[in-house]
């Protein structure tokens, strides 16, 4: 079935004897990919976010608001629970081993292979400012307590964190927020420049879908700046201070600029794509069209636009449903473009009839539950006399 929106004119069919061959091949990936996408893409959302807080608390002497202290263990978590969904998609975690010394001899055509260099670097950097985040003299007293052993591992697992402050040191300061910066760039666009250098399906092919990762992941990061870092700070001091308001509009704007990537892109490859583009703008706009709507653009984009933009925007509870919105669309649109594109070149005929398997849901689940782990545990870190009172360094304004 055909849109005219998007594919006007008659769009050829798959040959017969490519479906039959097609149909009897796995797809390359699975929602493991859509998973880490997701993660990885949210953790570098929220560091562009923390590094332009950061810049401006710093300037202003305050390090007791919540975004830049709450941010970090958050980002930190999700790395850790994205990276087990790279291990287990590649099944194998020696191949990451193996791409640090071996097949560098064309190392400028293969994403993979900074992303295993740059993205364990973004996870050591917000485990060390998770601690860095927190005032030195609160971090230092909190440790001195521990007994021996303890105190000494936690100065390591801290990196020693208690016996300096980066943020003293206005040079040093400067060059973490810039790799911050950069990291947070790379990390949502990671899985999207992957999908690109895959050959043979001409729907990845395009930057459309690393517009839309960044969009997403930055409105999803704002979000959750708004609605869950409170929550966190809450969780640890029982006071609750508000984050800067100046995050749902940055949601708002980067939803609105997913709405109009994702149809903007369907519109143009429906009319000036290729056959298999075009066989792509038909299959999102036909058979996968009510899941695409009522996931994607209703749940994840119109919802939380009209929560946010009108009066009961200022409401936590809309807020909320936002958040919970933006959340579940960022994802299904990962998995929309995933499966879609893996449809049409990959598995032909069979698309209708794919299902996920158990291993997808199973270390789905670990990686959740990994998450939420590591989180608690670097909220258990906090120190916990400390009276998180202070408003944020943005004021509250609609």
């Amino acid at each position: 079935m055909s849109n005219p929106l998007t594919t006007p004119q008659s769009v050829l069919p798959l040959r017969h004897l490519n479906e039959l061959f097609n149909v009897a091949h796995d797809r390359p990936f699975s929602i493991l990919f859509a998973n880490y996408s997701w993660a990885l893409g949210v953790a570098g959302g929220l560091a562009l976010l923390w590094a332009i807080n950061a810049w401006i608390n710093v300037r202003r002497g305050r390090f007791d608001a919540v975004e830049h202290r709450f941010t970090m263990p958050l980002i930190a978590a999700l790395i850790v629970g994205g990276f087990v969904n790279v291990l287990a998609e590649v099944e194998q975690p020696g191949h990451l081993i193996y791409g640090y010394y071996l097949g560098w001899y064309n190392w400028n055509t293969a994403i993979i292979k900074y992303g295993i260099i740059l993205l364990p670097i973004f996870l050591v950097l917000a485990w060390w400012l998770s601690f860095q985040s927190v005032p030195r003299q609160r971090l230092g007293d909190e440790i001195a307590r521990l007994p021996g052993t303890w105190r000494k591992l936690a100065d390591i697992f801290s990196f020693g964190s208690r016996h300096y402050s980066l943020f003293d040191n206005p040079a040093g300061t400067r060059i973490v927020l810039a790799a911050m910066v950069f990291l947070g760039l790379f990390a949502p666009m990671y899985s999207a420049l992957f999908l690109m250098n895959e050959h043979g399906v001409p729907l990845w092919n395009s930057p459309a879908q690393a517009m839309l990762f960044l969009a997403s992941a930055i409105g999803v990061a704002a979000l959750l700046e708004l609605v869950v870092v409170p929550a966190l700070a809450w969780l640890v001091s029982a006071r609750w201070a508000a984050a800067p308001q100046h995050n749902r509009w940055t949601a708002v704007i980067a939803l609105a600029v997913c709405t109009v990537v994702w149809y903007g892109w369907m519109w143009w490859i429906g009319r000036f794509g290729t056959i298999e583009e075009e066989r792509a703008a038909n299959l999102f706009m036909g058979p996968y069209a009510k899941e695409i709507f009522w996931n994607w653009t209703a749940v994840g984009l119109l919802a939380p636009i009209l929560l946010l933009i009108t009066p009961i925007g200022r409401s936590p509870v809309a807020q909320a449903l936002a958040c919970a919105g933006a959340v579940w669309g960022s994802y299904a649109t990962r998995i929309g473009i995933l499966l879609g594109g893996e449809a049409i070149n990959r598995s032909g005929a069979g698309y209708m009839n794919f299902h996920h398997n158990f291993e997808a849901f199973w270390y789905s689940g670990v990686s959740a539950l990994l998450t939420l782990g590591i989180l608690a545990a670097l909220l258990a870190a906090v120190p916990r006399d400390e009276a998180q009172s202070t408003p944020s360094s943005v004021p509250n304004k609609g």
